[in-house]
């Protein structure tokens, strides 16, 4: 199917499955989401400040750190949803390399889009401010976050690709 369709599958994986286990996350045990994050979640109702709270989920700790909402340290749930959407991304891609290709640059676009949503839902987003101080630093953060995701998909990229590669 190729690396490009993994890594568009394996980003999308991701993000639904922490919205889900965040949605649903009242019966999901403690150890594997704190209880404070699913209440904070739960009581956004906007869509938008959702999203920006599972992209914390998924890029953690210095965004959530930062931005004072979210998750402000790392949890199961970012290597269980990073490490399920590399094995999707690899199975996709049908290769090692491939595999890793696409859960890697899964987790950086993932990253890309999460600042850009983030900086969108500031009240200060401008156009111009696009490049500015603040918008570079919440760009750093989500990227600094993505370290550990990465490892997590390359993983599941590798076990994936190795598992759907030509034999």
């Amino acid at each position: 199917m190729g690396q490009g369709l993994g890594m568009i599958v394996g980003l999308v994986v991701a993000y639904v499955m922490a919205f889900l286990v965040l949605t649903f996350g009242l019966f999901i045990p403690s150890q594997v989401i704190p209880p404070a994050l699913v209440s904070e979640f739960l009581s956004v109702n906007d869509l938008e400040l959702r999203v920006a709270i599972v992209g914390t989920v998924l890029y953690p700790y210095y965004l959530g750190s930062h931005l004072s909402f979210g998750a402000t340290q790392t949890t199961v749930l970012t290597f269980v949803t990073w490490g399920t959407a590399g094995l999707v991304a690899g199975l996709l891609a049908r290769g090692f390399l491939e595999g890793l290709f696409a859960s890697l640059f899964a987790v950086i676009i993932g990253a890309f889009l999460t600042w850009l949503l983030i900086f969108l839902i500031q009240p200060y987003a401008d156009l111009f401010a696009l490049f500015g101080t603040e918008s570079m630093i919440i760009m750093q953060l989500a990227l600094q976050g993505s370290i550990w995701p990465g490892v997590a998909s390359i993983v599941g990229g590798l076990l994936g690709g190795g598992i759907s590669r030509d034999r």
